[in-house]
């Protein structure tokens, strides 16, 4: 999976045809490699239902040129992080 890492954000390129199981082989493969990121202050699980929301949202058709690609940032507002958390959760058992 093609990706840049910055201090506070991870781009994640067509993150849409990565599959929820490999998510998290993904995620610390990245951090392995980019430990300088602070994105890793982030739980790996706050990471992966941000990452299931934005490829629900592209599976419906939602801003697809947007949720094409995420971006993890770091920080988060609290309302955010909430919404991605809840988002990600419900979209779970329906994502490939």
């Amino acid at each position: 999976m093609k990706y840049t890492v910055s201090s506070t954000n991870i781009h994640l390129i067509s993150s849409f045809k990565v599959r929820k199981k490999d998510f998290e082989k993904v995620l610390v493969k990245m951090r392995k490699r980019h430990p300088e990121s602070q994105v890793w202050k982030r739980s790996i699980q706050s990471l992966k239902w941000e990452w299931a929301a934005h490829n629900a949202f592209h599976a419906l058709g939602i801003a697809r040129k947007n949720t094409a690609h995420a971006d993890l940032n770091w920080p988060q507002h609290w309302l955010i992080r909430v919404g991605y958390e809840l988002l990600g959760r419900i979209a779970w058992p329906f994502i490939k």
